[in-house]
């Protein structure tokens, strides 16, 4: 069919539900793979942003009833995925989004008139007319990016909270097997593996909370402002009424922005965001990296756990297992790093009365986080949960770590700690052996305050050192 905008006449296939504007800017044949359609948060978002405000004006009188209703019905079908298919917009794109706001408010005006006409067309429902009443792209698309944004960030904090359930469980399965701690990868004292895998579970409740946090702002909109804060084209009366529908859809309150050209301006928010889940892949990286230390091997590296196979290793090295759900996470820590500073730039970016460049947001900070919840569930589910440790492996090397020396020198003085370390390591003998054999401590004294586990608990060997301090 033929169309018009405001660049003349286009033709338009007649099986589909977006117009002019839409098919303009697919023919500028930008292809970059990153398409509306891809981003079923964002549609989601925009659509109840459209059934919100037909809502209001319904109640106002601003539309009429039918007409209302027709845009409210294609809205919630928008919603609900029915019209997949029709967002082929390209998010790599200049012009503030106006095409992927327009691929919306097309489809929506089709299928509403459709619903009242029977037919596609915009005679009775026009995009911008009737379905972009009240509104701009430029408070819109905002609004969605945070609404969406909402969404991806519960289903990541969800999956946080998978991840620190399954480090929980090893922390107490594993709660009295001591390994030897690593500083500077190199042996350091003994500390038990609950001590270790406790600490990945502090972590995660933190990066919970910091999301949780940054979620309640993104359900703060500039909905209102319309072009740049003054809210030219709003009806009295509009605002309080989209709130409240929105406020229905997302199950929770949402509120407007205390200064709307604050709103459009400024996008701190976005580098909030990025910032928190790049704060959370770095320690997640952290702890895949140390499940590739401590697993490897088998036969030559460090040997503490081990984790099921997922996949062959090598296309070359019969039966060579790598740890592929680890190397993932550290793959999406090194995406979330580079999506952390195309955000921030194009944060910084903005100009004057707008910040344009939301599509950055759409592809890099939305992309990241539609990854992240099945991938970090399925490190937990695939790799924390079979853990392994190799106890007795373990073990024997907290017993020769020459660092519990530390605790020789608290109760003899650095110096005869060093001299113990040294006999052990020119003798090949365990701390313990070498302690006694020296003259540096007696046999009970080693029994005592060389037992690994021991040394784990900070209340027995403060209490210990205490005792024989005061004795003195």
């Amino acid at each position: 069919m033929i169309e018009h905008d405001l660049l003349g006449n286009i033709t338009v296939p007649d099986d589909k539900y977006y117009g002019a504007q839409t098919q303009r800017s697919l023919e500028l044949c930008l292809a970059s793979r990153e398409k509306l359609e891809c981003y079923p948060e964002i549609i989601y978002s925009m659509a109840a942003i459209k059934k919100a405000y037909a809502e209001a004006h319904k109640s106002l009188g601003v539309l009429d009833e039918k007409s209302a209703d027709s845009i409210i019905k294609a809205s919630e079908e928008v919603m609900q995925g029915e019209m997949s298919g029709e967002f082929p917009s390209d998010i790599v794109c200049g012009g503030g989004c106006v095409n992927i706001h327009m691929n919306i408010n097309e489809v929506i005006a089709k299928r509403a008139n459709e619903l009242l006409t029977g037919h596609k067309g915009n005679e009775k429902i026009h995009p911008n007319t009737h379905v972009n009443k009240g509104q701009s792209t430029n408070d819109v698309i905002p609004a969605a990016i945070k609404l969406a944004m909402y969404q991806n960030l519960t289903a990541v904090r969800d999956s946080v909270n998978v991840l620190k359930n399954s480090y929980a469980a090893k922390a107490e399965e594993y709660r009295d097997a001591v390994k030897v701690s690593r500083t500077c990868i190199q042996d350091a004292v003994p500390i038990t593996f609950g001590q270790f895998f406790g600490a990945s579970v502090s972590f995660l409740e933190r990066q919970a909370e910091t999301l949780d946090a940054v979620m309640r702002e993104c359900l703060i909109l500039p909905l209102g402002a319309t072009a740049v804060g003054t809210g030219l084209n709003m009806y009295e009366g509009a605002s309080g009424l989209v709130f409240e529908s929105l406020t229905r859809t997302m199950g929770t309150e949402v509120a407007q922005e205390k200064n709307l050209f604050d709103g459009l301006q400024y996008a701190d928010v976005y580098v909030k965001v990025s910032s928190a889940v790049k704060a959370l892949m770095t320690g997640i990286s952290k702890m895949a990296r140390d499940i590739r230390f401590m697993s490897s091997g088998p036969r030559s590296g460090i040997n503490e756990i081990c984790i099921a196979p997922v996949q062959n290793g090598s296309s070359i090295m019969p039966g060579k297992v790598n740890p592929a759900l680890p190397e993932s996470m550290n793959v999406l820590a090194y995406l979330a790093i580079g999506t952390d500073a195309a955000v921030t730039a194009a944060a910084e970016g903005g100009e004057l009365e707008l910040n344009v460049w939301e599509a950055v947001m759409i592809t890099e900070l939305i992309k990241l986080m539609q990854m992240i919840p099945n991938m970090l569930k399925t490190f937990a589910g695939k790799c924390v949960d079979t853990i392994k440790v190799n106890e007795e492996h373990c073990r024997k090397e907290a017993e020769d770590t020459l660092s519990s020396a530390a605790v020789i020198s608290a109760l003899k003085g650095y110096q005869t700690g060093t001299e113990a370390a040294q006999y052990a390591h020119e003798k090949g003998l365990s701390l313990k052996c070498a302690a006694v054999e020296s003259g540096c401590l007696s046999q009970e004294e080693a029994d005592t305050f060389l037992d690994p586990l021991m040394l784990t608990d900070v209340s027995r060997t403060g209490r210990m050192l205490l005792d024989i301090v005061q004795k003195k």
